[in-house]
């Protein structure tokens, strides 16, 4: 296979499907944000997460690889991006959430899955839970400017995690009925978290198209030189190199714009951001697969 080939067979699916989004909610039909959200985050992923760790076995020194290495990240990122920020004087809640939590769920995991595997797709979990475990309580903390620690025991991501750690350190597999019930509700992830990117971003209107396209750049760009970074500092090698240095160099995640709105945090330069790192990742996604292949 060519490699022209390879990385459509990575892309495209993704983008068909977030187009399929965008087509539908530019079509002027209804799409339930809140309901698919609920499906995705509350079942969908978690289940996910307990199928592929009952099927695929890590190693614990790869997922200890992969959560400190995303630890850094974040850390590394936010201190950053605060710098930046208070250089050019923008809102810190409005907009450092945008700059730590990248789209490690909707975009990260399909593309991980269809450009390394299953394995690919466990390693992207363990940085993905981390992520959505920081975006739903230290992003929204920030975006609302209180901490709310009872969040963090409400994510069924994070129980999910506790019980796929558990299944690896005891080698445990789940009975075959259990497995499919699973696997069959964590199936359904993959579309509706890209049918819901297109769709908000179909929603999205570009309000200051030259702030949304620096900070959008500067997004991808400091994601990609952080992981590559960190990647290189703790010498990872293969796989893990390849999912951490891909999962940070994500485009801004949709739920910051969430916070954005329920927060009042300038919701449409928010918007830009977001809209505009995702047309971005169209050209940046297939050369950060060219480099990691």
């Amino acid at each position: 296979m060519s490699i022209v080939a390879e990385l459509a067979a990575i892309v495209l699916p993704v983008f068909f499907c977030a187009g399929l989004g965008l087509l539908w909610i530019r079509s002027g039909r209804e799409f339930d944000s809140a309901l698919v959200s609920t499906l995705v985050y509350k079942i969908a992923v978690p289940c996910l997460i307990i199928a592929t760790f009952s099927k695929v076995r890590l190693e614990i020194s790869a997922i200890t690889d992969i959560v400190l290495a995303a630890g850094v990240i974040y850390l590394v990122t936010a201190a950053i991006a605060a710098i930046v920020l208070r250089i050019f004087r923008l809102s810190f809640p409005a907009y450092l959430p945008s700059m730590i939590f990248p789209l490690v769920g909707s975009m990260g995991l399909p593309v991980c899955l269809f450009a390394f595997g299953e394995k690919g797709l466990a390693l992207a979990l363990v940085y993905f839970t981390l992520g959505a475990v920081g975006t739903f309580t230290i992003g929204a903390a920030i975006a609302s400017g209180r901490a709310d620690l009872k969040k963090l025991l409400q994510e069924p991501a994070l129980w999910a995690a506790i019980i796929a750690i558990g299944m690896i350190y005891w080698d445990i597999s789940l009975p075959k009925w259990m497995y499919d019930s699973t696997k069959l509700l964590g199936g359904m992830a993959f579309p509706l978290q890209l049918i819901a990117l297109g769709c908000s971003l179909g929603r999205f209107q570009v309000s200051s198209l030259p702030r949304g396209i620096g900070l959008g750049l500067f997004r991808l760009a400091i994601g990609f030189a952080i992981g590559f970074g960190v990647a290189e500092f703790f010498a990872l090698e293969g796989m893990v190199r390849a999912i951490v240095i891909l999962q940070s160099s994500m485009p801004v995640a949709v739920s910051n714009y969430l916070f954005a709105v329920i927060y009042k945090r300038e919701p449409e330069e928010v918007a830009s951001m977001v809209l505009i790192s995702a047309a971005l990742s169209v050209i940046t996604l297939p050369l950060l697969l060219l480099y990691l292949l």
